[in-house]
């Protein structure tokens, strides 16, 4: 009766110990979800997109105030300015703009996607370790930790030569300009048209008002 009795004792006993850790294991989660939850809100996740475009989108609307620049000067040494090239050009630098446009987007999304799924992979990891020691207070002290790293504002990179495809094709349109200018009409020194300069227009026809 002893020895059976015994066992009993240490199995109840075995029992309350899993019982507390238990407790501890839900108390801990708790506490690590109430930190999560009310720190990482859809709206601080919509703010890691707008970061993004409110850091992106002055630098594509310079570039591009830049880009129009270059071409209206292209444009008006060529004589162009007031011809059909001109709308040509202007949608093809306008479809530039919408398309990088659209990967800034894309890539403000992808901000706000990477937070959310680091958010909750911390989390996890911290489940994963309180389950593993039961020990709440020390699982609560490393989400307070690991919560502070997360919320750290993004590094970004700076955006450089967004319109250099465009822009590179209105330097060699002035550089084969230049050339002609000092080559005059020598034989072996080919001219290339005002109008007809392949970078603007590709051969077509070209109407000039008036």
């Amino acid at each position: 009766m002893g020895k059976k009795g015994g066992s009993q004792k240490q199995a109840n006993v075995a029992r309350w110990e899993e019982q507390q850790r238990q407790d501890k294991i839900r108390a801990g989660t708790t506490r690590i979800d109430d930190l999560f939850n009310g720190q990482f809100t859809d709206d601080y996740f919509n703010n890691q997109r707008q970061s993004y475009l409110d850091y992106a989108t002055p630098q594509l609307d310079d570039q591009y105030a830049d880009a129009q620049k270059q071409l209206t000067y292209s444009l008006t040494r060529s004589g162009l300015l007031d011809s059909s090239v001109r709308a040509d050009k202007e949608a093809e630098l306008q479809k530039k703009y919408d398309l990088t446009k659209q990967q800034i987007a894309d890539q403000a999304q992808s901000y706000s996607t990477d937070a959310r799924n680091n958010v909750e992979k911390s989390r996890s990891d911290l489940i994963t370790m309180l389950n593993t020691t039961g020990d709440a207070e020390g699982a609560a002290n490393s989400a307070i930790t690991r919560a502070s790293a997360l919320s750290q504002p993004q590094a970004y990179s700076p955006l450089t030569q967004l319109f250099a495809d465009f822009t590179s094709t209105l330097g060699t349109q002035a550089a084969i300009e230049r050339a002609n200018a000092y080559a005059g009409s020598g034989v072996n020194q080919p001219q290339i048209g005002r109008y007809n300069l392949g970078l603007f227009g590709n051969n077509k026809s070209v109407s000039v008002a008036n």
